[in-house]
């Protein structure tokens, strides 16, 4: 019998874990937990990324809205996931629209991101992904 001892690695802000530690790393850097990450997306769309305070700000609070006896939708009253739907036109201008910005900031703020209603990351992704092909195919063919 062989045994073998590897080390595990955790992301400080999320559950994630692997056994590679500079996967992890770059994780980190970009976890939607983190309060300081860097946005890849807005990278790709071209854009000043925001402050995840500013974000945040934009966002009822999730303490404000005790559990009621609706029960809520995962343990998350029904009354805040009203608010953030009330509030998600504000967050995505100061996001600029920013899908992966729009995640991190309601995931942050305690939210289940899928009865959030108006936001779909897969679908709102899908979106970026085919206007940064038709503007690289632009650039391709009339240069």
């Amino acid at each position: 019998m062989k045994s073998k001892r590897v080390n595990r690695y955790y992301c400080e802000f999320c559950k994630k874990s692997g056994c590679s530690a500079g996967h992890i790393r770059r994780h980190e850097e970009r976890c939607t937990m983190n309060p300081r990450r860097v946005c890849g997306v807005c990278k790709l769309m071209e854009q000043v990324q925001s402050p995840m305070s500013l974000l945040l700000e934009k966002l009822p609070k999730r303490g404000d809205y005790p559990l009621d006896n609706e029960g809520g939708i995962y343990g998350v009253p029904v009354a805040f996931l009203q608010a953030l739907d009330t509030a998600l036109p504000s967050l995505r201008d100061a996001a600029g629209n920013c899908p992966a910005c729009i995640l991190a900031t309601l995931r942050q703020c305690g939210a289940y991101v899928p009865a959030v209603d108006g936001f779909n990351f897969t679908k709102e992704m899908k979106g970026v992904w085919s206007e940064f092909n038709m503007a690289r195919q632009e650039d391709v063919y009339y240069g």
